[in-house]
C-alpha cells in the first residue's frame, strides 16, 4: 500500500467516524420520538399524515447508518451515500424554513426549550457534513480499501 492510500484510508475512517458520531449525537430522537414528530411537523414540508412516519423512519435511519459506518464494513460505503441524501434533505427543509422566516430549533440535537432556533450557521455545519461525506466517498475509491 502507498502513502497516497493510507492517507485516503484514513481520511475515508475519520470522515465516516465523524458523520457516524453527527448521527449518533440525535439518540434523543429516539428516546422521545413525540419531541421529534412535533420538530418534523415544524417544517411544514409533509403532508401531516405523513408526519409521523417520516420522523420514526428518519431517526432509526440516522441509527442505522451510524452503526453500519462504526461496525458493519460491508455497508459502509451504503451507509455514506444514505447519509449523504439525509444531509442533503435536511440541509434543504433547513434553508427553505430560513427562506420563509421560520424561527424554531431545528430538533437536530434536542428540542429543548433552550435550545436555539436554527440559523444559517446550521446550513454551514451540514453543508460541512455533506463534504465530508463525499470526501469519504472519493477516499475510499482512492483508497481501494
Amino acid at each position: 500500500m502507498t502513502l497516497d492510500q493510507k492517507i485516503y484510508r484514513l481520511a475515508y475512517w475519520i470522515a465516516s467516524l465523524i458523520i457516524a458520531a453527527v448521527f449518533i449525537s440525535g439518540y434523543h430522537k429516539l428516546l422521545d420520538p413525540a419531541d421529534f414528530a412535533l420538530s418534523v411537523y415544524r417544517f411544514h414540508l409533509l403532508p401531516d399524515a405523513l408526519v409521523n412516519m417520516a420522523s420514526l423512519y428518519f431517526q432509526w435511519l440516522e441509527m442505522g447508518c451510524a452503526l453500519c459506518l462504526l461496525f458493519i464494513p460491508k455497508y459502509r460505503v451504503a451507509a455514506l451515500w444514505i447519509a449523504l441524501v439525509l444531509l442533503a434533505i435536511f440541509t434543504g427543509g433547513i434553508i427553505v424554513n430560513l427562506l420563509r422566516g421560520s424561527a424554531f430549533s431545528c430538533g437536530c440535537f434536542g428540542n429543548s426549550p433552550l435550545a436555539k432556533p436554527m440559523d444559517w450557521l446550521n446550513v454551514a455545519r451540514n453543508i460541512g457534513l455533506i463534504l465530508l461525506a463525499g470526501l469519504a466517498l472519493l477516499s475510499r475509491k482512492r483508497s481501494a480499501v
